[in-house]
């Protein structure tokens, strides 16, 4: 039988594990997506080893444009780690840089303007656009069916005038708008929901209706990451970014795990470790944790194996005569 949907998954460890849906199915539901995040993750199935692996299904592309002599810019939502960054104003692949390095060559980097060539990335952030003025803050659901229920809450939260963190709670009431009291501080806001809405959410400011933030409608806390450039941009150009993202959970009966079928049996195989972890089966627990962990070696395995890859070139310059390595793009100017 294939095992591919979550229900299908639960089923299949309820029925090995010899419980009923009644007894821990929701939990069931929660381990399949701890498994999910476990699999993100591999490195732990090689516990004496300093491993990581980025799984090559979950690799997308974006761009974006700069503005003239701004600095920093907002991610999309769902970039987990940076794979390539590149411009093609001035080509060039632009290099991750850590802060020491980059103050060192550059202790005031706000005078020097150009196409970038470096980036670092800063912590994550919760509203896509900030307030750019002290302001309330207003919340309204895209569904009249978010109303009525204590728990299709949001809360909001940042600093005030004094610097000091506050937070409001917003009790949704669908497709009319919710206006806060607190007047936030201008700068970053983190918004976050107690549970699975019907309708997006859509947070704005509130003398601008400026959008801040849409978080979905089976998202809990919205994150970006911020990328600095330098040089700082000194025009519009079109920034190239190649990243990787996240497994995405299983919200639904009908989802299913987005890598390809013939591995869907990791998630059994984690999903039932757990299970047998909360019955405190000892015995079972570690038979099915070490076929789990084998099982995510072998998805590595394969994903590792690129038969037609290239990776080295045995002269770079007889085959692309017009790329000059130049050892002076190592240096910050």
């Amino acid at each position: 039988m294939s095992v591919s949907s979550r229900k299908e998954i639960r089923d299949s460890v309820l029925n090995t594990a010899r419980q009923t849906n009644t007894q821990i199915g929701s939990l069931v539901n929660d381990f399949i997506n701890l498994t999910l995040n476990e699999i993100n993750d591999p490195g732990w199935a090689y516990p004496r080893k300093n491993f990581t692996h980025n799984w090559s299904w979950l690799r997308r592309k974006t761009t974006f444009s700069t503005v003239a002599s701004t600095e920093d810019y907002v991610l999309p939502r769902d970039v987990d780690k940076i794979q390539v960054v590149r411009q093609t104003a001035s080509p060039i692949k632009l290099r991750a840089i850590d802060d020491d390095t980059f103050y060192l060559g550059r202790p005031d980097p706000s005078t020097t303007e150009g196409n970038p060539r470096w980036y670092r990335l800063w912590e994550n952030e919760g509203v896509s656009t900030q307030l750019s003025t002290a302001d309330t803050v207003d919340v309204v659901s895209s569904s009249a069916s978010d109303a009525g229920s204590a728990e299709l809450s949001v809360t909001v939260w940042g600093t005030d005038a004094n610097g000091s963190v506050v937070s409001e709670n917003y009790q949704l009431n669908g497709t009319t708008k919710v206006s806060g009291t607190i007047t936030f501080a201008a700068g970053p806001l983190f918004v976050s929901k107690q549970k699975d809405t019907t309708g997006d959410i859509t947070v704005t400011e509130a003398s601008g209706s400026t959008t801040l933030v849409v978080v979905g409608r089976e998202e809990r806390v919205p994150q970006f990451q911020v990328m600095s450039l330098f040089p700082i941009p000194s025009s519009v150009i079109t920034i190239y970014l190649e990243y990787y993202t996240r497994i995405r959970e299983l919200k639904n009966d009908s989802d299913v795990p987005q890598f390809a079928n013939k591995w869907h049996w990791v998630v059994r195989l984690g999903t039932l470790a757990k299970v047998f972890q909360y019955l405190n089966k000892e015995t079972d627990l570690a038979m099915t944790q070490n076929m789990y962990a084998a099982g995510v070696r072998s998805m590595v395995s394969a994903d590792r194996t690129t038969p037609d890859l290239i990776k080295h070139l045995s002269s770079l310059h007889s085959i692309y005569p017009l790329i000059h390595l130049r050892r002076s793009e190592d240096v910050i100017v």
